[in-house]
């Protein structure tokens, strides 16, 4: 009765005694050790040590509000949603939930509007203000589907990546806690321009044509959007 070899590494061979005498494998990976040693570090000591990400990052969500920076056709988004009127500082999210209708996992959303509760005689009857706008991040790929699909250029991907937390609640961020990071973010890195030299090879490209509006998004330029998003669709959607 001897000894059956099983697996893959049939061709393996035991070790020698000298190689167990004198350690020879251990030595050899402590060479590979220190040939590493005192090179150039390109990883980072997180949490102690962070990083700053390229434009292009698809970090946390933000919800961006009324800076006068607003696309032409920001007022007539608003007049068909019948949404009041934002002023500066409000923000852009008109309700429209393409952004939901974009998604993947279409249930992380919760997005609700009412209407305003002012006498009939008020400018403002009719009319509706954004309630309640929820994200579970728990349950979000980060593919940017939303930010696209967004005719308000409200919805955007932040440099935020650290979502360690302690409890699952906490990834639900309302509309409030991504209006701040928005506002953060913008502060941060809006005078930013995007990185020619990090656009996405070919086959990474969520859609195509990604990085094109993406990328003019930056200098002012407001996206123009596909077939999906005609007017025939959206009168669809508001009636809705």
């Amino acid at each position: 009765m001897g000894i059956k070899k099983v697996g893959l590494n049939r061709n393996i061979k035991p070790q020698s005694l000298v190689e167990k005498l004198f350690f020879l494998d251990f030595m050899k990976g402590l060479k590979t050790t220190i040939k590493h040693l005192f090179r150039k570090t390109i990883t980072v000591d997180f949490p102690y040590e962070v990083t700053t990400p390229t434009i292009r990052f698809r970090g946390v969500h933000g919800l961006r509000n009324v800076d006068g920076t607003e696309s032409e056709d920001f007022n007539s988004w608003v007049k068909k949603l019948k949404i009041k009127p934002p002023e500066v500082g409000e923000t852009r999210c008109i309700a429209c939930k393409f952004c939901q209708a974009a998604c993947p996992v279409p249930e992380l959303f919760t997005i609700k509007a009412k209407k305003l509760d002012v006498p009939e005689d008020h400018p403002h009857h009719g009319l509706k203000v954004l309630d309640v706008f929820d994200m579970d991040l728990s349950k979000c790929m980060f593919c940017g589907l939303c930010t696209q699909a967004c005719p308000t250029d409200c919805i955007i991907h932040t440099d935020v990546y650290d979502l360690s937390s302690y409890t699952r609640k906490s990834w639900v961020l309302n509309k409030e806690e991504l209006s701040r990071i928005a506002d953060d973010f913008i502060a941060r890195r809006g005078k930013e321009k995007f990185d020619e030299k990090s656009n996405w090879r070919d086959d990474q490209k969520v859609w195509p044509e990604y990085d094109t509006p993406r990328a003019k998004a930056w200098d002012g330029w407001i996206p123009s959007y596909q077939s999906n998003y005609n007017s025939s669709n959206i009168k669809t959607e508001v009636s809705e």
